[in-house]
């Protein structure tokens, strides 16, 4: 077998087989370097099925045919920035609809796609599902929140100097470092 056809073959198993939602688009500049199409001409398998389409059906389609209209706006003003600035767009967390109407958060990398020439000739995407990322870093935040209100504030309290009991405050004391330490370590990895 020769290396084009093998990387031709690894490159299908990968868009077959990949969790993120990729997709390449073609776009022609006109003369005043303005750039028109956005026709999908490859997708991976995961993207083709959010859309209730397969790799081979979904050729063709444009972001309009797929997202709701706000959404396929932003996309494509997206794509138009990262050719003219022939730069990526890296780690854009964004909110996708689709079509069973399943909302969820992504993690969007774009870059040009450019000919050996220098040409750009569209863009390729990368979106990674970060849904259940995002849900348990809010679900982690929600319990710092509750921990400084209802654990920490209490045990502040309990500590308080002229308290009945001076020995229950000493002994708290360290339990109330710890936790503010934690506390604030899980602040730090949150933000």
């Amino acid at each position: 077998m020769g290396r084009s056809m093998q990387e031709v073959l690894i490159f299908n198993a990968f868009m077959e087989h990949t969790s993120d939602s990729i997709v390449i688009k073609e776009y022609f500049a006109n003369e005043r370097g303005e750039f028109t199409g956005g026709k999908i001409i490859c997708a991976s398998a995961t993207k083709a099925r959010h859309y209730g389409l397969n790799m081979n059906t979904i050729r063709g389609y444009t972001d309009f045919d797929l997202l709701p209209r706000e959404q396929a706006e932003k996309a494509l003003q997206d794509d138009l920035w990262v050719m003219k600035n022939r730069k990526p767009i890296e780690d854009q967390h964004e909110t996708i609809t689709h079509k069973n109407g399943e909302i969820v958060k992504v993690s969007v990398t774009k870059f040009p796609w450019v000919l050996p020439s220098g040409e750009i000739v569209g863009v390729m995407c990368i979106a990674r599902n970060i849904t259940l990322r995002e849900k348990a870093k809010q679900q982690t935040q929600d319990l710092a929140e509750f921990m400084r209100r209802q654990v920490l504030r209490p045990l502040l309290a309990a500590c308080h100097p002229g308290r009945e009991n001076p020995e229950t405050g000493s002994a708290l004391q360290p339990v109330i470092f710890r936790l503010i330490r934690k506390l604030k370590e899980v602040k730090g990895s949150t933000a």
